[in-house]
């Protein structure tokens, strides 16, 4: 067999390996991750020029309470919604999310102490007499961390203020603008506005910390062939890695000293493999992608950054599958009492804003790297980040944000 053709059977091999199957173990857990996968990477995809950031948490437990809210749970919304959020396997509405509210009061527990991480979600819908907003959804929404405020939306500019203010204050002035008057113009048109606006912040240290001073410049590779110098910080670790033939990357997962929560990056071989990548992407398994992750000796070298991504996914959650959500025909009739069917709202935007801030902190000072025994018989890989990739953070229970950076 030639060279080529080798080459071609491992693509195929390992692609066959990461295809999409059901994953052992905790149904929402499961859930969270194929949903993750499917958003990220479709955002990715509308937006190859661009970082792009998402928490798929927030939005799957923020959507799920609007899945519960859909009456007849039989309408083709409460369908598009049980089939695009990954619920198929978690039961009815309500236990999905008594499952989410665990998921996120885990997340919240285990990362109160050395993690600066801020999950911010609320629903705005405007104040009118034809409508009001049940007083079940506004504490079933309470359980999972979510407000529910109303507002005059006559004045586009004083809710834009409003709602951003409010944003700010709970993000430490961390967020920027989230929403101006003319977004809720343009996504509002004659429709009555109701919104989903959310925000996470995420800072954290490593579990074993980058030392400042083998902190250097390396040229970043935009798209292949443009490049400019960023920071990069530098370690010589144990680190999980893995080569992925199947989807021409490879894969090293980066732990934080808190929540169990790691950095799982899937670099392309190519420089300008991303987009190839985030489309296999799609139809992967990413706990079987971390079961072939086996511990090596890495020289990592791995730019250090903060980004900020500002999203309205109404489009991509559309192009998911939830066309019926953000028209009339959305029905929800567990969210909403109105004097008439036709007054209650549908959901009009959904505003997303991620901040994620990368650096040397950690949790103890790198140290000396010693050889086992078992090192003296393998070499250090040298993995040196220095173009496009896709990226995840989370745990065993939960993908807490995902996204690709394309510019440093």
């Amino acid at each position: 067999m030639s060279s080529k053709n080798w080459r071609r059977l491992q693509l195929a091999v390992g692609a066959l390996l990461l295809l999409s199957t059901h994953v052992a173990g905790d149904p929402a857990a499961a859930s969270n991750e194929r949903f993750a996968l499917r958003l990220a990477t479709s955002l990715g995809l509308a937006q190859p020029q661009n970082n792009v950031a998402v928490s798929p948490l927030l939005l799957q437990s923020a959507l799920t309470l609007l899945y519960a809210g859909v009456s007849p749970q039989s309408s083709a919304t409460a369908q598009q919604l049980r089939v695009a959020l990954e619920l198929q396997q978690l039961g009815d509405a309500e236990q999905a999310l008594q499952q989410f509210e665990h998921l996120l009061g885990h997340l919240k527990e285990s990362s109160a102490i050395g993690c600066q991480l801020r999950l911010l979600s609320e629903f705005y819908a405007e104040q009118r007499y034809t409508f009001s907003i049940r007083d079940e959804f506004e504490k079933r929404a309470a359980t999972l961390g979510i407000g529910v405020q109303r507002l005059d939306f006559d004045d586009l500019a004083s809710v834009a203020q409003t709602i951003n203010y409010d944003f700010q204050t709970r993000s430490n002035y961390s967020v920027g603008e989230l929403v101006s008057s003319g977004m809720l113009e343009s996504s509002g048109g004659s429709d009555t506005p109701f919104l989903h606006v959310s925000a996470l912040t995420f800072r954290a240290p490593w579990a074993q910390a980058f030392d400042p001073q083998e902190t250097q410049c390396i040229n970043f590779f935009n798209d292949g062939r443009y490049h400019k110098l960023v920071d990069a910080m530098f370690m010589q670790h144990r680190f999980k890695y893995a080569d992925l033939p199947g989807l021409d990357a490879i894969a090293i997962e980066i732990p934080f000293a808190t929540a169990g929560l790691s950095l799982l990056i899937v670099y392309p071989n190519q420089p300008n493999g991303l987009a190839a990548l985030e489309r296999q992407l799609q139809s992967c398994d990413l706990q079987q992608l971390r079961r072939r992750l086996s511990e090596h000796k890495i020289a990592l070298t791995l730019p250090k950054f903060n980004l900020l991504a500002h999203t309205d996914l109404r489009s991509v959650l559309e192009q998911l599958g939830l066309s019926k959500l953000f028209t009339p025909d959305a029905q929800l009739h567990n969210v909403f009492n109105s004097f008439l069917a036709s007054s209650a709202p549908h959901l009009t935007a959904v505003p997303h804003t991620v901040l994620l801030e990368l650096n040397e902190q950690g949790a103890e000072a790198e140290q000396t790297f010693f050889a086992t025994f078992t090192d003296l018989f393998r070499s250090t890989l040298s993995v040196v980040i220095n173009h496009p990739f896709f990226f995840a953070i989370g745990n065993d229970k939960s993908l807490l944000l995902a996204g690709h950076v394309v510019d440093v």
